[in-house]
Formats: structure tokens, sequence, C-alpha cells
């Protein structure tokens, strides 16, 4: 089966900072496989989301509020070996049990910063999201943590890493791990 990476995190955590420079590294084609799944291919890869340039926002944060039940249907009888994405739409639980229950290797990079280097970058791009709005993104990213978390009673492996990601360094670092998951 196909591997589905997802790397999540609090707003302000570098996901999009982070996939930009991955991103760099190869030559993608922007392509829609399904109505609402916009992405982006490269070989044997498919990242979900969209990335205008200058734009402050985002891989799956771009895409509609619809788009989770899209990509389940895709990701039934994916196109590509790898697929990867960062961003809030696909970001759930649900997804990712729904990949693991078809057979695919899921991965989840949870990137981390400390609250001061969050309320910097939130300064420095203008973001004025709402406390709630803050709040229920931590609750997601704590139950999908929670939820594929360590599983020493089962045997089974997590499914997540977790990464401080407030340097260029820690970028080189997350990268470095990324290729690996995908080879």
């Amino acid at each position: 089966m196909a591997k589905l990476i997802g790397i999540v995190g609090m707003p302000g955590t570098g996901k999009t900072t982070l996939m930009r420079e991955w991103m760099a590294k190869r030559e993608w084609t922007p392509d829609t496989p399904i109505q609402l799944l916009d992405s982006y291919h490269s070989d044997n890869i498919r990242l979900f989301g969209k990335y205008a340039e200058g734009e402050t926002f985002a891989g799956t944060d771009k895409l509609s509020m619809a788009v989770m039940p899209v990509a389940i249907e895709y990701m039934k009888n994916p196109t590509h070996d790898v697929n990867i994405f960062e961003g809030d739409r696909l970001t759930s639980v649900n997804f990712f049990s729904q990949c693991k229950d078809m057979g695919h290797d899921v991965s989840i990079v949870v990137l981390q910063v400390s609250d001061e280097v969050r309320e910097q970058r939130y300064k420095d791009r203008g973001s004025e999201q709402s406390e709630t709005f803050i709040q229920g993104r931590r609750t997601k990213i704590n139950n999908i943590m929670e939820e594929f978390g360590e599983k020493p009673l089962t045997g089974e492996d997590s499914l997540f890493t977790t990464f401080l990601h407030e340097s260029p360094e820690d970028t080189k670092v997350i990268i470095r791990h990324l290729e690996q998951l995908i080879a």
C-alpha cells in the first residue's frame, strides 16, 4: 500500500515554512486528481494542498472545508506511492485512522514550538486567530497524539514523531526525517 505522511502542529509551528523548503528540492507539477483535492506531484510523491507564491497560509489550509471525504476516497486507490500533507483540513484522528485501516503506512510528524516563538511568529505574520481557534487546534493535535502515541500494551509502535521547530537547523533535521520516511 501507499505511504501517508501528515505534518501537523499548532498554528505557528512552521508547517508551511518546512514544506516550502522541502518542496524546493524537487520539481512539482500542480494537479487536481479529484475535485476539491488540489495537489502537486513529483515522481512517486503527491503533496496535497495549495502553495501560491507569497501566501502566508498554504497547504491544506487553502483547501475546501469539504475536502476530507474526497481525500479519503482518493486514498482508497492512490496514484502515488507517497502522499504527504500539512495543514488543518486533513489533520484528524478520523483521516489517519481510515488510511491506516486501508493498510497504508501512516506517519505523523508533529511540530512544536515554545509559546514565545509561536507568539512572535503570530506577530510577524499578522495572525489574528482567536484563543478559541487556537485551543481547538491544540485539542485536535493532542487527540492525534493520544490516539496514535506509544502503544505499550498492544506492542504497536507509535505512528508519530515530535520535533521542536524553532530554527533553520531544526528545519534541516525534520527534512532529513521526511526523506527517510519517503525512502
